[in-house]
């Protein structure tokens, strides 16, 4: 059994759902116009996973996997986008191996991130120059937002794929839940206004894309109709990107006395991404341009 059948099953049995089989000749993180057109920033080891890039636009996060003897270490990694050969990794926590799921926080100063393993699945975070020792933040399994203000959102597991989503207040430790028993929410954003939360849910037998009003008022609206999973806002608030069979659509957004409405899904050029069930696996930019996303790396010849 080769090391990329033993860190997959590794991942299984940890129940990391949002992570495949790493690719073993690498993937290509790719800058991708809203037109379809490709700019290879670099080539990264098969084992990298969901890349964030930076509020600032200057630097990408991501998981990786570093080939050491077992059992393998992941954490996270940081590199400028134009020099991932510089990648350097931030501090895993002392006692698990499994350091996953990387998110910046607003100021692009922090990042937290999942660590899991042998015990409880806790979120921490870190300083992203990795000039501090991670500090815990709250159980969860893994973060998918760190916003201003001190608000946390990150998704939680009771069950066999029954996810939810938590907002936690990093000052007061106040947790809000966003919760249909039996089904699995995930792939949480929260707009750039404060104002709206759009995330994933299967609740109606497929994954649909929902959003509902910060704060939380039990109000929810749902905008797919045809299938959908891992929103993401424009900048302004005013378009949804998700994708669906390996392509990425635009939702047009508009509010009419406080409920969102949503145009026709327009399909974008954009396909032969990386992606898996749960966890998003590219990045809109801050200026919302394009996508930094992850494509199998060409074999060498």
């Amino acid at each position: 059994m080769n090391r990329f059948t033993l860190l997959a099953a590794g991942m299984a049995l940890s129940g990391i759902a949002h992570a495949a089989e790493p690719n073993p000749s690498g993937f290509e993180l790719t800058l991708v116009d809203l037109q379809g057109q490709k700019k290879v920033l670099g080539t990264l080891p098969g084992s990298v996973v969901a890349p964030r890039v930076s509020p600032d636009g200057t630097r990408v996060a991501f998981e990786m996997t570093e080939d050491t003897p077992p059992p393998p270490v992941t954490r996270p990694f940081v590199a400028q986008l134009d020099k991932l050969d510089q990648k350097r990794g931030i501090q895993p926590t002392l006692l698990l191996t499994r350091n996953v799921s990387p998110v910046w926080s607003h100021d692009s100063d922090s990042i937290a991130f999942l660590s899991t393993g042998n015990g409880t699945d806790s979120i921490f975070w870190e300083r992203a120059d990795g000039s501090i020792q991670p500090k815990y933040l709250v159980d969860g399994r893994a973060p998918d937002g760190l916003y201003e203000g001190g608000l946390l959102a990150f998704i939680t597991l009771k069950g066999d794929k029954d996810y939810g989503i938590s907002l936690l207040d990093i000052n007061t430790k106040k947790i809000t839940r966003i919760d249909q028993a039996g089904s699995a929410q995930h792939s949480s954003e929260i707009s750039a206004d404060g104002k709206w939360i759009a995330y994933t849910s299967d609740e109606t037998g497929r994954p649909e894309v929902w959003v509902e009003p910060m704060p939380l008022t039990g109000k929810r609206f749902q905008l797919t109709r045809q299938g959908g999973s891992h929103p993401e806002w424009s900048p302004d608030g005013s378009k949804l990107y998700y994708d669906q069979d390996g392509k990425i659509f635009r939702l047009d957004i508009s509010v009419t006395a406080d409920t969102p409405r949503a145009g026709e899904p327009v399909a974008l050029p954009i396909t032969g991404f990386k992606q898996t069930e749960l966890r998003r696996q590219y990045d809109l930019t801050p200026d919302g341009k394009g996508f930094v996303m992850l494509f199998p790396a060409r074999a060498a010849k």
